[in-house]
């Protein structure tokens, strides 16, 4: 039987991002063999490390960080455009996928961007891959835009934030998209179960101590908005969340995907890059809970 081409396309959402990894080490372990990758923001940086076969590396440095080695990596620009310039981060990128062009990945990949001078969507599939995957980063109004060609270029998410129809243009037969922005029943048992309700034994440990951080981070964010107003950053941040929210769900009308993974880290913020051990582990448990449904899928 002629083989079919498996895409994953991974979603934007910054430091939950992190659960991508979790996502494609357990997708490995099932024996799934991805054959192109299409990224979008957070996504594409996971993304472009698989790709080049680099995603253990890239694994141990995002699992060493702590609070303070983030805030040393986040350089303020004064420049216009942005607060963080991005170099010390996508610096650090470069050295561990040890390749310049998006042509040398040994997976096919392609990243997202946004032309900021007319709104297109742009799908960059050559080229220099920092420059795609900082441009796919770029979080309005908090990286600096980044000048590709004639064009700056700005974070993916403003114009598909899933990108299940990049992945479907660069040949895949069946998608598997990662959405890191979804309604979830943060209490209810879904969290830590399969799909019919039976309990993931292998991550029952992870799993208690997730809800638990949960839990605890929803009572403490209750509390905080009680007692004060939302900062600036978490006005800007859950509006464009909002917004992309509602695009990603129209988008998936008219481009489904064949399965969707869905990991739940809501107690994981924008810049929470140093809590990569819980995203990866929430990564893990949303591949557990369609376990049943992938084996079908790929059968």
């Amino acid at each position: 039987m002629e083989h079919k081409k498996i895409g994953l396309a991974l979603g934007s959402g910054a430091a939950r991002g992190w659960a991508h990894i979790g996502v494609i080490n357990a997708l490995e372990e099932l024996g799934i063999k991805i054959d192109i990758v299409a990224g979008c923001s957070a996504g594409s940086l996971v993304g472009a490390a698989y790709a080049c076969n680099k995603l253990p590396e890239f694994e141990e440095w995002v699992r060493s960080f702590g609070y303070w080695d983030v805030l040393k990596m986040l350089d303020l620009s004064w420049h216009r455009g942005g607060f963080l310039k991005g170099n010390r981060i996508f610096n650090k990128v470069s050295e561990i996928l040890k390749i310049e062009n998006i042509e040398e990945c040994h997976t096919k990949f392609s990243a997202v961007a946004t032309n900021l001078s007319d709104g297109e969507e742009v799908w960059l599939a050559e080229g220099n891959i920092r420059q795609a995957i900082r441009a796919s980063c770029s979080i309005p109004g908090l990286f600096s835009p980044v000048e590709v060609g004639d064009r700056w270029l700005v974070d993916g998410a403003v114009v598909n934030p899933l990108p299940v129809s990049l992945a479907r243009s660069m040949g895949a037969d069946r998608v598997i998209a990662v959405d890191l922005q979804h309604d979830v029943n943060f209490f209810g048992t879904d969290l830590i179960t399969h799909q019919d309700g039976s309990p993931i034994e292998s991550e029952s440990l992870q799993s208690k101590a997730l809800r638990t951080d949960i839990q605890q981070h929803i009572a403490r964010l209750v509390a905080r908005r009680a007692a004060a107003p939302p900062s600036t950053l978490e006005v800007m941040v859950t509006s464009i969340e909002v917004l992309e929210r509602g695009l990603k769900n129209n988008m998936l009308i008219n481009n489904p995907a064949d399965i969707i993974i869905q990991p739940c880290c809501p107690h994981i913020s924008i810049l929470d890059f140093h809590r990569a051990k819980e995203a990866i582990v929430a990564g893990r448990l949303a591949v557990e809970r369609v376990k049943g449904t992938l084996q079908q899928f790929l059968q």
